[in-house]
């Protein structure tokens, strides 16, 4: 009996374990949460600026108007790739709510992937479609800018959601081996648990039937 409530108290041990698993997971994606949202900013501000920059120089010919174009377009996808990985994120957090299993972990992940690679096929027609209207007289150089913005920003954001993606992949397969292993070794106590309740109860009846054979057999029903 005694060491069946040792056993008990160790899986009341192993259940907070498994808790601290999901802790230890989740704090890790906070904090990442947290250093893109502290970069945002920095970056908002260089994209707005670097597009001014971009159009004016442009409008005005000047000498340095495709270098301040490439900068601009590079600004836009630094904040759309850094808002991509925190979208991820976000999906991320909606997922684990529901306590999935690494098998519907594993879907959830297929389908994030195969939405991203749709998402690029869109792009790659959306560019073919500006080919078609690059140097037209009807398309004014800050529409030209604001198409090439955009651009840059779906694939930014593609790039990023991709990235965290990749990243989230290997938390989860660390975080389902970590919760495999708490869970074998819960399921090991619980085992061992139950065979000595099963033990025990067997040697109650054996106790029982013994002193019943004792009652009978001496013609008094005692000890």
């Amino acid at each position: 009996m005694r060491m069946l409530l040792m056993m008990l108290m160790g899986l009341l041990i192993a259940a907070p374990a498994t808790a601290s698993v999901y802790k230890d997971f989740a704090k890790a994606w906070e904090e990442r949460d947290q250093t893109y949202r502290g970069e945002r900013e920095a970056l908002e501000s260089r994209a707005r600026s670097s597009a001014e920059r971009a159009v004016n120089a442009l409008v005005d010919s000047e000498p340095t108007a495709a270098e301040d174009l490439v900068l601009a377009l590079s600004a836009a996808w630094s904040l759309s790739e850094l808002v991509g990985r925190g979208q991820m994120l976000y999906a991320l957090r909606e997922h684990m709510a529901a306590k999935p299993s690494a098998v519907m972990s594993e879907i959830w992940i297929q389908g994030k992937a195969d939405g991203l690679r749709r998402r690029q096929a869109d792009t790659d027609m959306i560019e073919r479609e500006m080919g078609i209207l690059e140097g037209r007289d009807t398309i004014g150089v800050q529409q030209w800018i604001a198409a090439l913005e955009r651009l840059s920003m779906m694939r930014g954001a593609i790039a990023g959601e991709a990235a965290e993606l990749s990243l989230i992949s290997q938390n989860l397969a660390t975080y389902y081996r970590a919760r495999s292993d708490e869970q074998a070794r819960s399921a090991e106590l619980w085992a061992g648990v139950l065979a000595a309740l099963a033990g025990a109860v067997q040697g109650q009846q054996e106790d029982i039937q013994r002193r019943s054979a004792s009652c009978a057999s001496g013609g008094r029903c005692g000890r």
